[in-house]
């Protein structure tokens, strides 16, 4: 990645996550708001309910109002550039780090045979195609069945996934899982959330009655947006965690922190009293995740005898890691080594022993979506050197 790239990605991801925490915020807040509304005690006419909050030494009364025809305030917020600004940013984001070196990061031979362009129009087109089956389908009477339409989506998530990380390197195919789910959010207000408030909003400036199952239909599509932000997240933050994307059980792990995010969003929302079996959700997914990572990654309890001479482990080294990782890397785009990782010497090489056998060896996620071609053999060599002690001698 050129310098004036990572300058760029570094402003882009700057813009994005702060936007991203206002988006997330605001919605989060909302809904708080109005699972905490009471009766107004002065029962002031057009009051559907109140609530109190404290904040920097001062009390906050919020009220919710409907709209009432020619009964408009002289100002309103509209959260709208939250969303768009986090979506806007994002998908440049994805275009800067992924798109303009996709051969880098889109792609893994020990994945698919996909090519670079293919794997980027993939990458493209999946958004809008995924908004189209999941708003279609939440256009159909099913949206009165919620469990079954859940159901539904999530099953519909899971075969996306598993496509993904059977065409895409595992880090790409995460990267664009929660792409997508923000995808659906954006579109969500863009489509769902915006339109229908603007028409309520236009009823009564012209004084007509207003449709108020315009704003319950708004309200269901904001709640199902809070149901994605844990599990955005997520994905958003996997990319620096190989353990996760790089885990044989990568696609299982999608769908149980999944799982957690939203069983978490609900129980931060209903309290531990109302969210008992979604505690217990929560829970028992997060375990699960845990022991998916923790147990194919148990080291071996002694060193085996290894036959595997220094002079071979250097060799791979060189052909298949120092053109990133090196004082003078010599894969393009690299100014400096990747990660600030460095095996130009035995000692270094020795030193990093443990993290090659993890990202290497067993998750296979080094070299980065495998950009040198390391065949299994070369892994396993590799592997068979660093269980017998990592000698250098």
């Amino acid at each position: 990645m050129e310098l004036w790239q990572e300058w760029l990605g570094l402003l882009l991801r700057w813009i994005h996550v702060i936007a991203a925490i206002t988006w997330i915020g605001d919605s989060l807040l909302f809904m708080w708001i109005d699972r905490n509304l009471r009766d107004d005690p002065q029962r002031k006419e057009g009051v559907t309910g109140v609530t109190w909050m404290i904040h920097g030494g001062g009390y906050y009364t919020l009220e919710k109002r409907l709209l009432e025809p020619g009964k408009l305030p002289p100002y309103l917020r509209w959260f709208w550039l939250e969303a768009t600004t986090t979506w806007i940013s994002g998908f440049l984001l994805v275009i800067v780090v992924y798109y303009m070196s996709a051969g880098a990061m889109m792609v893994d031979p020990a994945v698919s045979k996909i090519s670079t362009v293919a794997a980027v129009h993939l990458g493209i087109f999946l958004l809008p195609v995924a908004w189209l089956i999941y708003d279609g389908l939440w256009r159909t009477p099913l949206r009165h069945h919620t469990l079954i339409a859940v159901a539904i989506s999530f099953a519909l998530f899971m075969g996306v996934t598993w496509g993904l990380l059977h065409l895409l390197s595992p880090r790409a195919a995460y990267l664009h899982l929660g792409a997508m789910l923000a995808s659906l959010m954006a579109f969500n207000v863009w489509v769902h959330i915006l339109p229908p408030q603007r028409k309520m909003y236009q009823a009564a400036k012209e004084g007509r009655e207003v449709d108020y199952g315009l704003g319950k239909h708004a309200k269901a599509r904001s709640t199902q947006n809070t149901y994605m932000t844990f599990p955005v997240i997520f994905l958003m933050l996997s990319n620096h965690f190989p353990s996760i994307y790089g885990n044989p059980y990568n696609w299982a792990l999608v769908g149980l922190l999944f799982i957690f995010g939203a069983s978490l969003r609900h129980l931060m929302l209903v309290g531990y009293n109302e969210g008992k079996w979604t505690a217990a959700a929560a829970v028992i997914s997060l375990a699960v995740s845990v022991w998916l990572t923790i147990a194919p990654a148990a080291p071996p309890t002694t060193a085996v005898t290894t036959k595997i001479k220094f002079s071979e482990v250097r060799v791979i080294v060189a052909k298949r890691c120092n053109e990133c990782h090196s004082q003078h890397p010599t894969q393009p785009g690299f100014a400096a080594a990747g990660g600030g990782v460095m095996m130009d010497t035995p000692e270094q090489i020795k030193a990093l022993a443990p993290r090659i056998l993890v990202r290497a060896v067993e998750q296979k996620t080094m070299p980065l979506a495998n950009m040198t071609d390391m065949p299994d053999k070369e892994r396993e060599i590799l592997g068979e050197w660093i269980r017998g002690g990592a000698p250098i001698q």
